[in-house]
């Protein structure tokens, strides 16, 4: 168990250059077994659920465009490659045939490896939020809190997009709330 996961949701933290993480109650470094019985859950508990969820969503959200997009770079990739090794129109011994048909072919592969990296950053971005995400959720559920969130998109604006968070909480002092995030996509 990670004392420090539990703290980073209570708003009775206390964080400095000196001591580091103590507790407002104590004044003295958290020391608990499983859960701190003066564990204060209200704004720091929100936002950080509201953030990993939506960082979750977001990345989610991206999955189309970025297969759709792996996959229309990979076959220009591939049609570059094979075009260029197909070149056969031009005298075998000129130099300027193997220059080109390189060229082409080397344009090819690093059409390849765009594709390939944009699809491994989004699988590691996805493997980051879903991280976040279930650690958070492990240490609420040692509370015996659990959650469901529901999104809602409203009109973009010069790149701007509200989304709605609404998220319904079961054995947590609120039962529910609404928050608007403003996030750019740009």
């Amino acid at each position: 168990m990670n004392i420090l996961q539990h703290c980073q949701l209570c708003d009775n933290k206390i964080t400095s250059l000196e001591k580091g993480l103590t507790c407002k109650l104590t004044n003295r470094k958290p020391e608990f077994k499983n859960t701190c019985s003066d564990i204060k859950w209200e704004k720091e508990f929100q936002e950080k659920l509201e953030n990993v969820n939506l960082e979750l969503e977001i990345i989610r959200n991206k999955k189309k465009s970025i297969l759709w997009s792996f996959y229309s770079i990979s076959i220009i990739g591939f049609l570059l490659i094979i075009g260029g090794n197909s070149i056969t129109i031009w005298d075998i011994y000129s130099p300027n045939f193997w220059k080109v048909k390189i060229g082409i072919i080397g344009i090819g592969i690093t059409f390849l490896g765009i594709a390939y990296k944009k699809l491994y950053g989004f699988r590691k971005k996805l493997k980051t939020a879903k991280s976040k995400k279930n650690k958070f959720d492990s240490v609420i559920k040692v509370y015996g809190i659990s959650y469901k969130t529901n999104f809602e998109y409203q009109e973009k604006i010069h790149g701007n997009q509200i989304i709605e968070i609404t998220t319904e909480y079961k054995n947590w002092t609120k039962k529910r709330t609404t928050t608007p995030h403003n996030v750019h996509n740009g």
